[in-house]
């Protein structure tokens, strides 16, 4: 009989035992309260407990499981992506280094030894408002590390062209690299002011062309002239061995 009652509301137990064996005549008919079972997560109500308990195991475990599948397919799937990105970004660095080697100035590399296979001479002459300026020495050359392959050994002007291939350079090549060799002073550009207008004379000739532009060939002697023109351009230089 007991496993009968296991589901039967407490106060209508009282309220039948009473009654029936008399225990508490003036007991009055209680109003009971709700007997059925409500889920906390979606609201519904059942008659009982186990039903109550079944209808959580079929409706919302399932659906927390596939919540929970759905959000590690997410993290996996945002995971990849990140990956998939890192990757690409590790690509574009690699191949943009190893086809612009570190130092390079316009096409013009820095390597340890001095090139053997293209090797000339030009020599340059700068005249700024009527003086002549010394070149520096130690242009396109870092010190126990590597040459340019457009340099300067001193400060006679010399031009040295050693690369490890047979091409064209410009004097607008080697400006560069002197502009950019470190512990190098003056500066091109301070030494003209920034001029635009300066003149340029190859083996004597004036050439109506910008500097930049100017192609450097063996024993070629340039001039470069910021300001009034001198009446004597040289146009020749006595490079000796080399």
């Amino acid at each position: 009989m007991l496993s009968n009652l296991q589901n039967v509301p407490i106060l209508f137990l009282i309220y039948h035992l009473g009654i029936q064996r008399n225990l508490y005549p003036d007991l009055l008919i209680l109003v009971l309260a709700d007997t059925e079972k409500k889920c906390n997560i979606c609201g519904n109500k059942f008659e009982n407990f186990d039903k109550l308990e079944q209808h959580k195991k079929e409706s919302h475990q399932e659906k927390s499981k596939e919540k929970q599948h759905v959000s590690k397919s997410s993290r996996y799937k945002a995971t990849g992506i990140a990956a998939a990105i890192a990757v690409a970004i590790i690509l574009v660095v690699y191949f943009s280094d190893s086809t612009a080697p570190v130092g390079t100035i316009q096409g013009v590399e820095c390597d340890p030894t001095e090139g053997t296979i293209f090797h000339v001479h030009a020599h340059l002459d700068l005249i700024v408002d009527s003086k002549s300026v010394t070149i520096p020495a130690g242009i396109g050359i870092k010190p126990n590390e590597c040459l340019y392959w457009l340099h300067t050994h001193n400060t006679s002007g010399v031009i040295h062209i050693e690369s490890p291939q047979q091409t064209t350079f410009t004097l607008g090549q080697f400006i560069q690299v002197w502009d950019n060799t470190p512990d190098i002073s003056p500066k091109f550009e301070d030494i003209t002011h920034g001029d635009k207008n300066i003149k340029v004379f190859v083996n004597g000739v004036e050439v109506k062309d910008s500097y930049e532009n100017i192609k450097l060939a063996a024993h070629d002697e340039i001039a470069l002239v910021s300001g009034n023109v001198l009446q004597s351009i040289p146009s020749s230089y006595e490079f000796g061995g080399l």
